[in-house]
């Protein structure tokens, strides 16, 4: 995909495997919707400007939410919307040993956490996060991931055996993938929220 501007006149960047078609669709539809409300938002100067609405994604498209704990996210500051309450991440001195801590640098336990969901899940999920500060990662379902495969040994991972028209068929174990996603954050993941209404486990 190659998205043009009047300003890029002499190059061209191009993407590879992404945005797959389902991510296409849904950028379309938030570009869409966010030109209509920065519209209406700019034709009205009596209104209250918040033009930082189009940047605060919508979280009622997805099937689960990740939520983090904000001690943990060292873009925290990053965010669209400044945080109530921020939190050090400078040096910090130990009171037992006077040693005093310096930050690993280039160290983002959330992007780390994000890669072993990926390299994990993603033949069942798409996930979704705002690098800059996000406090939240989206999951979606693949559609296809849900469909019944046959047993098949090599087959299991994130999947349970179940009959269907007395076949052995394997389906996603949506509650033990769940748990997984609070066991690989622990101590980065607050809570995990399933949105069921969707799905069922």
């Amino acid at each position: 995909m190659f998205i043009a501007t009047p300003k890029d006149q002499w190059s061209s960047m191009w993407t590879q495997e992404r945005p797959s078609a389902q991510i296409l669709q849904r950028l379309t539809v938030l570009a869409s919707e966010s030109l209509h409300a920065l519209e209406e938002q700019l034709m009205d100067p009596l209104k209250t400007q918040d033009v930082k609405m189009v940047f605060r994604p919508p979280l009622d498209f997805y099937d689960v939410l990740i939520h983090l704990n904000p001690k943990q996210i060292p873009r925290h500051l990053e965010s669209v919307d400044q945080p109530v309450k921020s939190f050090s991440r400078g040096v910090v001195k130990n009171s037992s040993a006077e040693k005093i801590l310096f930050p690993v640098v280039d160290y983002d336990p959330v992007q780390c956490y994000l890669r072993e969901l990926r390299d994990a899940f993603s033949d069942l999920a798409l996930f979704f996060y705002d690098k800059h500060g996000g406090e939240v990662i989206a999951v979606l379902w693949k559609p296809l991931s849900f469909q019944p495969q046959p047993f098949k040994a090599s087959n299991m991972k994130g999947r349970m055996v179940t009959t269907l028209n007395d076949k052995l068929v394997c389906v996603p174990n949506v509650e033990a993938i769940l748990e997984d996603f609070e066991v690989l954050g622990e101590g980065l993941v607050k809570s995990v929220e399933a949105r069921t209404e969707k799905w069922t486990i």
